[in-house]
């Protein structure tokens, strides 16, 4: 887990903490909303480069 992209990381651990207090429909919306918060950041274009590249991540938590 240490080795993923911190941001990430952060919010599947909120999303998974949030989804056990609410409804299905609610938490789903949830983690939709958070994939397409975390489209925008720097590590994810990080961790597309690096997979193409066949090179591990250099995650900055941008």
């Amino acid at each position: 887990v240490a080795a993923r992209g911190p941001i990430a990381t952060r919010l599947a651990k909120e999303a998974v903490w949030r989804g056990l207090d609410q409804p299905l429909e609610q938490a789903l919306r949830f983690e939709t909303d958070l994939t397409l918060l975390l489209q925008a950041t720097k590590d994810r274009a990080e961790g597309v480069r690096a997979f193409l590249e066949k090179r591990p991540p250099d995650f900055t938590g941008e």
